[in-house]
């Protein structure tokens, strides 16, 4: 019986690709690991030993196909936000996908078997190229060791590679601070390839509907801000006209600020300190000492609440919500302390008429003459007027107008100062 030469090149061929199957694809048996670590050893050696380096270069580094990597980015805590700085840290997961035929050649193939992927630890991470990822808009950034370095990497059987790192990131956050503490803002997260431009090396989101591309975890909770969406972008880059047009992807987050802290330390208590000014309306004309100090109080609780606020923030140049308040406030508690000057004055005259701005900047003559004034005091107990000395010039209308003037007060302010908070919160409230 004789046999052909190609049927004996043909059962040479299945021989040889029986035994490797046997060698490194069977699942489920005692020594199942060794066979894992050898098909691993095995693939990295062969790929090792190529014509293409797949330690240095992206799998089409030889060809004018770009490199195809999917990202997806999952946010497991967003650790503060700073305004100051303008700038935010989280803690990310990031994942990177992409296809590298070089690992798994015709004939390696398969040899996985009934294995799915293969798991490649630490040091074989190594061995393989991975993507050179950076974030253009990153601060500092570190990658976590902590037992050892937070990194996995699978191969699949068709050569799909998904790799995944968790590092931690404090990335700038320009801030528009114009309706603090009403305000939104908007941090983004840049990714971008360093040494490729686009026609080498693309990126592109995950998943094509782009809905599970970036994801923030259920549990994030910030004390004073509320992620209220997150949305995939992309964005171009060119450093110099040289290196060309990189590929960048940008993930946005929405951030909406908590206003409750802001209305029990600030809010509340400047408008308890402006009603506190209005204290002064309600005594008596000639009380002179408790007034003064009521209104000079006010005035200086005012400016370091001011002060204390605008601290913790940017020395921005444009005017915020909270300046806006704050001033009011300030403008109310000074119009306090000046109209109690005014009553001074008024208690004074004993008429309005002929009284000018001149009359404030002159002396009496009585006074150039040598003659002693009047002097009043009022009792706070309503109890009789005492004069010190008896004269005609100052009587009781100057000082009836003074009460005018503080009776107008106790309304007039109080109803300026409601009108303004309607004002300033339907306002702040329902801008966008």
């Amino acid at each position: 019986m004789r046999i052909s030469l190609r049927s004996v090149d043909w059962i040479y061929l299945h021989l040889i690709t029986v035994i490797v199957v046997c060698g490194f694809g069977i699942v489920g048996s005692v020594d199942n690991n060794k066979k894992r670590s050898q098909l691993l050893e095995l693939l990295l050696n062969t790929a090792k030993t190529g014509d293409q380096d797949v330690k240095n270069t992206p799998p089409n580094y030889n060809s004018d196909t770009a490199t195809d990597i999917e990202v997806m980015l999952y946010v497991d805590s967003i650790d503060s936000i700073n305004e100051a700085n303008m700038d935010f840290t989280l803690s990310v997961l990031l994942h990177l996908q992409w296809k590298d035929s070089r690992l798994v050649s015709f004939n390696i193939g398969p040899s996985f078997g009934n294995l799915t992927f293969l798991e490649f630890d630490s040091q074989s991470i190594q061995r393989i190229w991975v993507p050179d990822i950076f974030f253009p808009n990153e601060k500092r950034a570190s990658f976590h060791d902590v037992m050892m370095a937070n990194q996995m990497m699978r191969l699949y059987r068709d050569g799909l590679i998904l790799y995944i790192s968790r590092l931690s990131m404090t990335l700038s956050c320009p801030m528009n601070l114009r309706y603090y503490p009403f305000d939104k803002q908007s941090c983004s997260v840049q990714i971008m390839s360093f040494g490729y431009a686009e026609d080498k090396l693309n990126l592109k989101w995950m998943n094509s509907t782009n809905s599970d591309a970036v994801v923030v975890n259920d549990i994030v909770e910030l004390p004073q801000f509320e992620v209220t969406g997150s949305e995939p972008n992309r964005c171009r880059k060119k450093y110099h006209q040289s290196t060309g047009v990189h590929s960048c992807l940008q993930a946005n987050f929405f951030l909406a600020r908590n206003i409750g802290y802001y209305v029990v330390q600030m809010y509340i208590p400047s408008i308890l300190i402006v009603m506190l000014s209005w204290i002064s309306f309600w005594l008596t004309v000639n009380s002179v000492p408790g007034r003064i100090s009521l209104g000079v109080l006010t005035v200086l609780t005012m400016t370091t609440q001011s002060s204390g606020v605008n601290a913790s923030l940017p020395r921005v140049s444009y005017t915020k919500a909270i300046d806006v308040w704050m001033s009011t406030c300030l403008v109310f508690v000074f119009a306090a302390l000046l109209e109690f000057a005014i009553v001074n004055v008024l208690s004074r005259k004993e008429t309005l008429s002929g009284f000018t701005i001149r009359n404030v900047f002159s002396i009496p003559r009585d006074f150039e003459k040598g003659d002693q004034l009047k002097e009043q005091s009022s009792p706070l107990d309503g109890g009789p007027r005492r004069e010190s000395f008896s004269t005609k010039r100052q009587g009781k209308r100057g000082i009836v107008y003074a009460m005018y003037l503080d009776v107008a007060s106790r309304i007039g302010f109080p109803v300026a100062f409601l009108l303004f908070i309607m004002v300033y919160w339907l306002y702040y409230i329902n801008v966008e």
